[in-house]
């Protein structure tokens, strides 16, 4: 299974995001062809913490997945935003596709909505996958997973040095 997750504790989760922006610029810039999603935090408008887009690295579509409604110390994510995101980068996982990288495994994937069929669907592509993983989710990752992910510190050498071999086992 080429797939792996950068894991990090609450309140690491922006700059993960950054992390994996970063080797997604990376990863095209090799010439490679991306599927999945990242996520990109602005500072809010309304009175969430901050507002969040989900960018399909296959289109360059932003789907804005802020929950504008709820408070501002509660979750921040739109469900059904997530929901629209997931089923249009699912759509681009297919031939021609080099990687995929999905921003979380979160609450919604661990429940088996949000991006897990898009996981599947790539896992079952023999595409390497990356995304993140708060720990407070690694019992249903590892559930997910059968315990055969790699689990990836949140260094970018080390992320790199994944994706390369990951990417190796494709020749």
């Amino acid at each position: 299974m080429k797939l792996a997750a950068i894991t990090y504790v609450h309140g690491q989760g922006e700059a993960v995001d950054q992390l994996l922006r970063e080797i997604a610029e990376d990863l095209k810039a090799s010439g490679l062809k991306l599927g999945g999603a990242i996520q990109w935090n602005r500072p809010s408008q309304s009175h969430s913490r901050c507002d969040m887009e989900l960018e399909d690295l296959a289109s360059g579509q932003r789907i804005d997945a802020s929950d504008k409604a709820r408070a501002a110390n509660s979750c921040r994510l739109d469900a059904w935003a997530l929901e629209d995101a997931a089923g249009l980068v699912a759509a681009s996982i297919a031939p021609g596709v080099d990687f995929v990288i999905v921003n979380r495994f979160g609450k919604q994937e661990a429940s088996g909505q949000g991006f897990r069929a898009t996981i599947e669907a790539a896992i079952a592509n023999d595409l390497p996958v990356l995304t993140s993983l708060n720990v407070a989710h690694q019992a249903a990752f590892d559930a997910f997973t059968g315990g055969e992910a790699g689990l990836l510190a949140a260094d970018r050498e080390a992320v790199r040095a994944w994706c390369r071999s990951a990417l190796a086992q494709d020749n």
